[in-house]
C-alpha cells in the first residue's frame, strides 16, 4: 500500500485484506479438518460438561484479555493528554512492545501445551521439565530484545517515522522498552501456564488486580513524572501480572500431588 500511495485508505484497505485472508485460510483448514473430528469425537464434542468448561475458561480468558486492553487504551489516552508528539512517540514504542510481546508470546503458548499434558497425566516431572525448557527460552529471547534495543532501537525508531521531534521523544523514551521486556517476560509465561493448567479463574483474577494496581500508579506517576511515569506505571502492571500467579503457582505444583 505504500507503493500505491494510497495514504490512510492504503493502511485500513491492507488491515482488511489481512484479516480476510486470515479467516478465509482458517475456514478452509477448519473445513477440512472439521468433518472427520465431528465423525470420531462427536459426543465429546457435544458433551454439556466438557461446553460449560470450554464456555467457562474462555470467559476468564475474555475478562483477561479485556483488563489489557483497557490498560492500553487508558495509557495511549494518557499519552494524548501530553500533546501529539509524545503520543506519536509513544505509539512507535508500542509497537516494539507488541513485537516483543508476540514472539515472547511463543513460548508462552508452548508452555500452554505442555503444561496442559503434563496436568492432565499428573506428571509432576514433566511439568517441571517443560517450565524448566520454556521459561528459560522467553528468557534468553526477552535478553535479547533487551540488548537488540538498546543497540539499534535509534535506527529501528527511524523505520517507524521521519519525524525528527518524534525520533527524538521516542529516544528519550527508549529505556523502557529496553527494560520491558525483562520485566514483561515472566507475566506472559505465567499467562500460559495457568492457561495450560485451565487455572484461568486465578490468570483472571490476577489480571484484575495487575490492572487496579496500573492504574493507581498512573494516576499517582504522570502528574508527578509526565510520559515517564506513564512509562514506569506500565512497567508496573507487567510485574503486577507476574506476581499474585508467582505467589499462586505452588498451587498448581500441589494439584499434581
Amino acid at each position: 500500500m505504500l507503493v500505491l500511495h494510497w495514504g490512510v485508505r492504503g493502511v485500513a484497505g491492507a488491515t482488511v485484506t489481512a484479516e480476510y485472508a486470515a479467516v478465509g485460510l482458517g475456514l478452509l483448514l477448519v473445513a477440512r479438518a472439521l468433518p472427520r473430528a465431528i465423525r470420531l469425537e462427536r459426543r465429546r464434542i457435544l458433551d454439556r460438561a466438557r461446553l460449560a468448561a470450554l464456555l467457562r475458561v474462555n470467559r476468564d480468558i475474555f475478562i483477561r484479555t479485556l483488563c489489557l486492553v483497557l490498560a492500553f487504551a487508558t495509557f495511549t489516552r494518557a499519552g494524548a493528554s501530553l500533546g501529539d508528539v509524545l503520543l506519536a512517540a509513544n505509539a512507535v514504542l508500542l509497537n516494539f512492545q507488541s513485537m516483543m510481546a508476540y514472539a515472547l508470546d511463543g513460548f508462552a503458548h508452548a508452555a500452554e501445551i505442555l503444561v496442559g499434558s503434563a496436568v492432565g497425566a499428573r506428571d509432576r516431572a514433566g511439568f517441571s521439565a517443560a517450565m524448566r525448557a520454556a521459561t528459560a527460552s522467553a528468557a534468553l529471547l526477552a535478553v535479547a530484545f533487551a540488548l537488540v534495543f538498546a543497540v539499534a532501537g535509534d535506527r529501528l525508531v527511524a523505520l517507524f517515522t521521519d519525524l525528527a521531534a518524534v525520533r527524538a521523544a521516542a529516544h528519550a523514551f527508549l529505556p523502557w522498552m529496553i527494560l520491558s521486556p525483562l520485566l514483561s517476560v515472566w507475566s506472559f509465561q505465567l499467562d500460559g501456564v495457568f492457561i495450560g493448567a485451565t487455572r484461568t479463574v486465578e490468570m483472571r483474577n490476577g489480571m484484575i488486580i495487575a490492572l487496579a494496581c496500573y492504574l493507581a500508579a498512573a494516576v499517582v506517576l504522570v502528574p508527578a513524572l509526565g510520559n515517564h511515569g506513564l512509562w514506569l506505571a506500565l512497567m508496573v502492571l507487567m510485574v503486577a501480572r507476574a506476581v499474585p500467579l508467582a505467589l499462586w503457582y505452588p498451587r498448581i505444583l500441589r494439584s499434581l500431588g
